[in-house]
């Protein structure tokens, strides 16, 4: 296509317009974002799978747990109170900071000291410096407790997870400690691995 010049009266070639195109750059772009948001999806839904497997396994473990428990008359968390308690000895642990080694709420950390004060396994003290504050500390029946019958307990809990190799058990105790709890949330002492160091 040509048109005259104003100026010199010759034709002057005139370019046709190309059509627009996706810069190459772009298209890649779009791309990678688009496989981006298919691995994100595909992460979610592998999470919220494995999440939805651990309530569902924490669900069965927990009425296994109660049933084996009945004998003592006490709940899982009770019993993992107790063994808490056993930790920390006879300095005894305020029922606040309980709740937090056990990742519960406080009143449900209180719950578990008052069955096991009705049991005689555990005390209730003033706190030598802060009479305000409660310590939950073992008595001597307890320490009885957990020496003789609740081993026998430990045990019966611990074939729950027979299925699993020492090995696989080991690495489910890693991949548990990966997941995030509350940021208050303190160490749990007879959670440790026995093949965890410790300092």
């Amino acid at each position: 296509m040509q048109t005259y010049s104003p100026h010199n009266g010759y034709p002057t070639p005139v370019t046709p317009k190309s059509e627009s195109t996706v810069h190459p750059g772009w298209l890649s772009i779009a791309l990678d974002e688009a496989v981006e948001a298919e691995d994100h999806s595909a992460e979610e839904s592998a999470r919220f799978s494995a999440f939805a497997q651990l309530m569902r396994t924490a669900g069965a473990l927990d009425r296994a747990a109660t049933d084996i428990l009945s004998g003592l008359g006490i709940t899982a968390g009770a019993f993992f109170a107790l063994l808490e308690l056993q930790t920390v000895g006879d300095s005894g642990i305020a029922p606040s900071e309980l709740a937090r080694r056990l990742a519960v709420a406080r009143r449900t950390a209180t719950l578990y000291v008052d069955i096991l004060v009705k049991h005689g396994w555990v005390s209730r003290d003033a706190h030598p410096d802060d009479k305000r504050m409660i310590l939950a500390r073992l008595t001597g029946p307890g320490y009885e407790l957990l020496d003789g019958i609740a081993r026998s307990y430990k045990a019966q809990l611990s074939r729950l997870f027979e299925p699993l190799s020492l090995g696989e058990s080991t690495r489910l105790h890693e991949l548990l400690n990966n997941v995030p709890l509350e940021s208050d949330t303190l160490t749990c002492g007879f959670l440790q691995s026995p093949f965890e160091e410790t300092d």
